[in-house]
Protein backbone atom coordinates (compact mmCIF):
# COMPACT_ATOMS: atom_id res chain seq x y z
CA UNK A 1 0.00 0.00 0.00
CA UNK A 2 1.55 3.27 -1.13
CA UNK A 3 1.15 6.39 0.94
CA UNK A 4 1.93 9.59 -0.85
CA UNK A 5 2.01 12.92 1.05
CA UNK A 6 -1.61 13.81 0.17
CA UNK A 7 -2.95 10.52 1.52
CA UNK A 8 -0.91 10.89 4.70
CA UNK A 9 -2.34 14.38 5.19
CA UNK A 10 -5.91 13.07 4.73
CA UNK A 11 -5.28 10.26 7.26
CA UNK A 12 -3.78 12.78 9.71
CA UNK A 13 -6.75 15.14 9.41
CA UNK A 14 -9.27 12.29 9.89
CA UNK A 15 -7.31 11.00 12.89
CA UNK A 16 -7.22 14.51 14.37
CA UNK A 17 -10.98 14.88 13.97
CA UNK A 18 -11.78 11.41 15.35
CA UNK A 19 -9.25 11.19 18.19
CA UNK A 20 -8.72 14.82 19.03
CA UNK A 21 -5.43 16.54 19.85
CA UNK A 22 -5.08 14.92 23.26
CA UNK A 23 -5.41 11.26 22.23
CA UNK A 24 -3.68 11.54 18.84
CA UNK A 25 -0.07 11.34 20.18
CA UNK A 26 -0.84 8.23 22.23
CA UNK A 27 -2.62 6.62 19.26
CA UNK A 28 0.40 7.40 17.04
CA UNK A 29 2.75 5.77 19.59
CA UNK A 30 0.51 2.70 19.79
CA UNK A 31 0.36 2.43 16.00
CA UNK A 32 4.15 2.79 15.83
CA UNK A 33 4.56 -0.02 18.40
CA UNK A 34 2.22 -2.26 16.40
CA UNK A 35 4.08 -1.49 13.21
CA UNK A 36 7.37 -2.25 14.93
CA UNK A 37 6.00 -5.61 16.19
CA UNK A 38 4.69 -6.54 12.76
CA UNK A 39 8.02 -5.71 11.14
CA UNK A 40 9.92 -7.68 13.78
CA UNK A 41 7.59 -10.65 13.33
CA UNK A 42 7.92 -10.62 9.53
CA UNK A 43 11.70 -10.30 9.81
CA UNK A 44 11.83 -13.33 12.14
CA UNK A 45 9.58 -15.38 9.86
CA UNK A 46 11.64 -14.39 6.83
CA UNK A 47 14.94 -15.35 8.48
CA UNK A 48 13.52 -18.67 9.73
CA UNK A 49 12.20 -19.51 6.26
CA UNK A 50 15.51 -18.52 4.70
CA UNK A 51 17.34 -20.75 7.19
CA UNK A 52 15.05 -23.71 6.45
CA UNK A 53 15.42 -23.22 2.72
CA UNK A 54 19.19 -22.96 3.01
CA UNK A 55 19.28 -26.24 4.96
CA UNK A 56 17.07 -27.90 2.36
CA UNK A 57 19.22 -26.64 -0.49
CA UNK A 58 22.37 -27.83 1.27
CA UNK A 59 20.85 -31.27 1.90
CA UNK A 60 19.74 -31.40 -1.72
CA UNK A 61 23.26 -30.54 -2.88
CA UNK A 62 24.72 -33.30 -0.69
CA UNK A 63 22.25 -35.84 -2.08
CA UNK A 64 22.98 -34.65 -5.63
CA UNK A 65 26.73 -35.06 -5.10
CA UNK A 66 26.26 -38.52 -3.58
CA UNK A 67 24.13 -39.60 -6.53
CA UNK A 68 26.68 -38.28 -9.01
CA UNK A 69 29.42 -40.21 -7.23
CA UNK A 70 27.33 -43.39 -7.00
CA UNK A 71 26.32 -43.24 -10.66
CA UNK A 72 29.76 -42.35 -12.01
CA UNK A 73 31.14 -45.91 -11.89
CA UNK A 74 28.20 -47.57 -13.69
CA UNK A 75 28.13 -44.74 -16.23
CA UNK A 76 31.83 -45.17 -16.94
CA UNK A 77 31.36 -48.95 -17.29
CA UNK A 78 28.49 -48.41 -19.73
CA UNK A 79 30.50 -45.93 -21.76
CA UNK A 80 33.42 -48.38 -21.94
CA UNK A 81 31.07 -51.18 -23.03
CA UNK A 82 29.49 -48.94 -25.65
CA UNK A 83 32.93 -48.09 -27.08
CA UNK A 84 33.78 -51.78 -27.24
CA UNK A 85 30.51 -52.61 -29.00
CA UNK A 86 31.07 -49.80 -31.49
CA UNK A 87 34.48 -51.22 -32.32
CA UNK A 88 33.10 -54.71 -33.06
CA UNK A 89 32.23 -54.07 -36.74
CA UNK A 90 35.81 -53.10 -37.55
CA UNK A 91 37.16 -56.09 -35.64
CA UNK A 92 34.71 -58.44 -37.37
CA UNK A 93 35.55 -57.11 -40.81
CA UNK A 94 39.27 -57.59 -40.13
CA UNK A 95 38.56 -61.15 -38.92
CA UNK A 96 36.78 -61.90 -42.21
CA UNK A 97 39.64 -60.71 -44.39
CA UNK A 98 41.39 -63.38 -46.56
CA UNK A 99 44.49 -63.61 -44.38
CA UNK A 100 42.28 -64.59 -41.43
CA UNK A 101 40.10 -67.11 -43.26
CA UNK A 102 39.71 -70.55 -41.66
CA UNK A 103 41.88 -73.39 -42.95
CA UNK A 104 40.43 -75.46 -45.77
CA UNK A 105 40.51 -79.22 -45.83
CA UNK A 106 41.67 -81.19 -48.76
CA UNK A 107 38.92 -83.77 -48.85
CA UNK A 108 41.10 -86.22 -50.69
CA UNK A 109 43.58 -86.53 -47.84
CA UNK A 110 41.26 -86.47 -44.86
CA UNK A 111 40.41 -89.87 -43.41
CA UNK A 112 37.63 -90.35 -40.91
CA UNK A 113 38.56 -91.86 -37.59
CA UNK A 114 36.01 -94.04 -35.76
CA UNK A 115 35.51 -93.42 -32.09
CA UNK A 116 34.58 -96.69 -30.31
CA UNK A 117 32.33 -95.16 -27.62
CA UNK A 118 30.16 -93.21 -30.06
CA UNK A 119 26.73 -95.00 -30.45
CA UNK A 120 25.98 -93.14 -33.68
CA UNK A 121 28.78 -94.87 -35.53
CA UNK A 122 27.25 -98.39 -35.36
Amino acid sequence: MNFNPERLMVVFVIAMLVLGPKRLPEAARTAARWLHEVRRYTTNVRSEMRGLLDESFQEGAVIRDELRTALAEPRDALETSAREVRSWPSELSSDLSPEHSPPTWDQGTATPVAVPDDPNLN
